[in-house]
């Protein structure tokens, strides 16, 4: 093999693994990138999932404010009647 050969050989393998490593830093990019991305999915989904527990939360006080409502109504409905029958 001559020198020249020999240099072409290096630079060609040079040449490839230089090309391999761009490739490691782009997966490697993808990578982090990826995990960086689950990672906010992730703290916005616990997120979400704490609001929505807080919503769920006030939507049955809600309900039993509106339950409470109802009672007082069916109430006054009857004391209304009573009185109403009495006349």
């Amino acid at each position: 093999m001559t020198d020249d050969s020999r240099f072409d050989d290096i630079y060609l393998r040079l040449n490839e693994l230089t090309e391999d490593v761009a490739n490691l830093k782009i997966q490697a990019g993808t990578i982090g990138t990826s995990q960086v991305a689950i990672a906010r999915t992730l703290s916005l989904a616990t997120g979400l999932a704490s609001d929505m527990r807080e919503v769920k939360a006030d939507i049955r006080e809600m309900k039993s404010e509106i339950r409470n409502l109802n009672a007082g109504l069916e109430e006054v409905l009857r004391l209304l009647r009573a009185g109403g029958s009495q006349t």
